[in-house]
């Protein structure tokens, strides 16, 4: 224990910044931002990685020799790390929040909303389909090459190295299309189905003004959406996985462009 303690007082400014950069990182991520995760299992994940990391970064910082401004500096520049590395990972989460949004639209589901702390009022729907996109997450090993990551980035973007830059803001301005993008690629085929029925309704009601369309339609849209989405559900992990598989890929972009 003593053997500890000395090895973090003669390293204490090294994992300040560590741990900053890691908090930023978990605090901000979809998943670890939830109630899912205990606040208690948070801060031992924060600290644990912190400890593991320290001995494997070069860079040794002597806060002493800071002046406030750039000690705060620093802490800037290291928590701006975690968040931007936990910003790809909230747009691919915002694109299933988004397509299962349009999807409960056209069934009439927006009606039964309920409140998530990550992302405000959420859709049952939309809820469903983010644990499935956790789900495939850790089930794929995706996790994996976020941890590896994580600790590469110690050496690839040493502490307080970080700047921002023109191929930096050009990424989320492409990752901004994507989720828009992608979201729709995810719903079209429940769109386009729940569309015709819909129009189908339409008809009805322009061919047979007797029966009360209001009546039948909500039923008949959520029988469709729901039916759509059982047998669709091997599809829509297919897609979730690819979206995953994505996900890793702009997260390693990224991881090169703040790298330089």
């Amino acid at each position: 224990m003593s053997d500890l303690i000395n090895y973090l007082s003669l390293h204490f400014g090294t994992f300040l910044f560590v741990l900053v950069r890691i908090a930023s990182l978990f605090i901000s991520f979809p998943f670890f931002s939830t109630p899912f995760v205990p606040s208690n299992v948070k801060i031992l994940l924060i600290l644990s990685f912190s400890f593991f990391i320290l001995p494997y970064v070069s860079t040794s910082i002597d806060l002493t020799q800071l002046s406030i401004l750039e000690l705060f500096l620093l802490i800037l520049k290291e928590a701006l790390v975690g968040f931007f590395l936990s910003l790809v990972a909230f747009i691919f989460y915002s694109i299933t929040i988004y397509a299962a949004e349009l999807i409960s639209y056209m069934m009439g589901l927006t009606v039964a909303n309920m409140f998530d702390p990550t992302f405000g009022m959420v859709s049952v729907l939309g809820r469903l389909f983010v644990l499935l996109f956790y789900a495939v997450f850790f089930f794929t090993g995706a996790y994996r090459v976020f941890v590896g990551v994580l600790f590469e980035s110690f050496k690839v973007l040493p502490i307080g190295s970080f700047q921002l830059s023109e191929p930096l803001y050009q990424f989320f301005v492409k990752m901004g299309a994507q989720l828009f993008l992608l979201s729709f690629k995810m719903a079209f085929p429940f769109l386009i189905a729940l569309f015709i029925t819909n129009l189908t309704l339409a008809l009805i009601n322009r061919l047979i003004p007797q029966i009360n369309i209001f009546i039948v339609g909500l039923p008949l849209q959520l029988f469709v959406g729901l039916f759509l989405l059982t047998v669709g559900f091997p599809a829509l992990v297919y897609f979730v996985r690819g979206l995953v598989e994505k996900f890793i890929e702009e997260f390693l972009i990224l991881f090169k462009v703040l790298g330089g």
